[in-house]
């Protein structure tokens, strides 16, 4: 059988990534305050992986499902990242072909390694990130929930 779906997944369990969305406040405004720093700080990540990555990367929208906030981009090449903004963040990359996959993998681990601040998890955080294929186990949206309600 040929692999058809080759994707990056990553989920900031440390919650350092800087562009994360706490929708704990109870003012709608405050709520909006903290999505609209959010979205500046990921468009500042969002530009500097685009350089590394050497390749454009489009802004598509954002997506409410749930309670669950997505923005998602597609890439000039062909592959699409989407990314959940609420803690734990979670972070999916998704392509057709391997080699453009790894190239995502290497380029974001490079970003990473720019933008985060240093940390003892850093490294960890950026060792983890792989290839996988429709063959492993993805980060579904109910692993999400497992993961979330145990870090709260």
């Amino acid at each position: 059988m040929k692999i058809k779906h080759y994707f990056v997944p990553v989920l900031d369990v440390n919650e350092i990534l800087p562009f994360q969305v706490e929708i704990s406040k109870e003012d709608l405004t405050e709520i909006f305050e903290e999505f609209d720093e959010a979205k500046k700080k990921l468009s500042k990540f969002i530009d500097s992986l685009e350089r590394v990555y050497k390749e454009p990367v489009y802004y598509m929208g954002m997506d409410v499902i749930g309670e669950k906030s997505y923005e998602r981009f597609m890439f000039k090449k062909g592959g699409f990242l989407e990314i959940l903004v609420e803690p734990p963040i979670a972070v999916n990359a998704h392509f057709v072909d391997e080699r453009r996959a790894k190239k995502f993998a290497v380029a974001l681990k490079k970003t990473l390694q720019k933008v985060l601040p240093q940390s003892p998890t850093k490294k960890i955080f950026i060792d983890s990130i792989q290839v996988q294929n429709e063959k492993d186990t993805s980060l579904t949206v109910k692993k999400w929930n497992k993961i979330k309600d145990i870090r709260i």
